[in-house]
């Protein structure tokens, strides 16, 4: 998920006249599109060795070695282990020990923790390996020929770190009667014990494992795939260009009005409605299906401006990196389409929610060192209440 972008339109045009035909046209001469990620089931299962993108489920350590603590994603509020959210295998050319990297984004799964302090609920951590390293054999060259001999690897030898059988977390304690399983807390050591049966299947000498790791996957979020491909200009854009080209004339210069979503009774009213939000959904529609857009500055390339949801709530400061005291720049967003594969509940009091999840990371991607893991920088967006205002609405009766 490494391809890049340009502004496509200027941020402080009025989108209110602009449909779903200028905007493909605008994305058509986008230099450095947008990678967006969509949600698939894994046709393989997403272990470290596949340096995987996905959602939920436990995560897939890049340093097998050297895994995180619960006391690092530990959330602030309920002080409770958080989950997995998303991990990205985003590679870099530059520098050489970027070669592997991987993004986590942790999230407390309680709604109303997000709802009283979201800040507490979030935590990011940037993992890298250089093409040497003592874990994984370097890729093959794509121009290497038959003749070429074969690299003499050998993955190093270590003791692999426990891990919670609840969440994949390092596993620092263990239950007290088999001593055979471990946990990050006491707070999964208790959710296995009673809502994953443990309790009734420790020291069973014929567990009925299926069951118990299905009890266990469901404290956790769903697991997805992440695939991406380059934003383009929509299923209607390139539609309509295979059947222009088909006619051998211009596309149709019939364009399709923006319609806000709402009832058709206040088509002609009079409203004020966050240009920000107009151009977020207009932009979204054109792949309504998008979990993540990926925009990651490196190089020489202009800073990136995020898609926001509104024009307010935007971060005033975004904190340097803690390792280097370098630049930190925005690199991908969660979009609230995430929730429909996370396998929450959308209707409870506590549901997560959130418009868009805005990750920061250093520019450079400066070293990490011994302690493996360096924290990044997370924002967070809702839609707005104030996004449309109508005023002297039409009655449905006056129609």
């Amino acid at each position: 998920m490494a391809d890049h972008q340009a502004h496509v339109t200027d941020v402080n045009s009025d989108v209110s006249d602009l449909d779903q035909k200028e905007l493909s046209e605008a994305l058509a001469l986008d230099k450095w599109a947008p990678q967006l990620g969509y949600c698939e089931d894994p046709e393989e299962p997403l272990t470290a060795d596949t340096f995987p993108s996905k959602s939920g489920g436990k995560p897939a350590w890049m340093n097998p070695e050297h895994i995180l603590t619960a006391e690092q994603v530990t959330c602030g509020n309920c002080e409770k282990p958080m989950n997995l959210l998303v991990q990205l295998f985003t590679p870099e050319d530059e520098p050489e020990e970027a070669f592997n990297r991987t993004v986590y984004v942790f999230c407390c799964k309680n709604g109303g923790c997000i709802k009283d302090n979201w800040q507490k609920c979030f935590k990011v951590y940037r993992s890298q390996l250089p093409r040497d390293n003592p874990y994984y054999p370097p890729p093959e060259d794509d121009g290497a020929s038959d003749d070429d001999v074969a690299i003499d690897f050998k993955a190093k030898t270590f003791e692999k770190p426990t891990e919670c059988v609840i969440c994949g977390l390092a596993g620092t304690k263990k239950c007290g009667r088999c001593q055979a399983v471990h946990y990050c807390s006491r707070e999964h050591q208790m959710v296995d014990w009673n809502m994953c049966r443990h309790k009734e299947f420790c020291n069973a000498s014929d567990p009925d494992t299926t069951l118990i790791e299905e009890l266990r996957r469901t404290r956790l979020f769903d697991e997805k795939e992440i695939v991406s491909e380059p934003e383009g200009k929509g299923e209607d854009g390139e539609e309509e260009e295979a059947q222009a080209k088909q006619s051998g004339g211009p596309p149709s210069s019939q364009t399709n009005a923006l319609a806000l979503r709402g009832d058709e009774a206040y088509e002609n009213s009079e409203v004020d409605v966050d240009q920000q939000f107009l151009k977020f959904q207009l932009r979204i529609g054109l792949y309504p299906d998008q979990v993540l857009r990926y925009e990651r500055v490196e190089y020489d390339m202009p800073d990136r401006e995020p898609l926001w949801v509104q024009a307010g709530q935007k971060p005033t400061i975004v904190p340097q990196c803690d390792r280097c005291g370098g630049p930190r720049t925005f690199e991908f967003q969660i979009l609230s389409t995430l929730l429909n594969f996370l396998g929450v509940s959308h209707v409870a009091v506590d549901s997560l929610d959130w418009g868009a999840l805005y990750v920061y990371t250093c520019k450079h991607n400066c070293p990490i060192g011994n302690d493996v893991f360096a924290p990044e920088f997370l924002w967070k967006q809702d839609f707005s209440t104030d996004g449309m205002d109508l005023k002297n609405p039409i009655k449905q009766q006056d129609l």
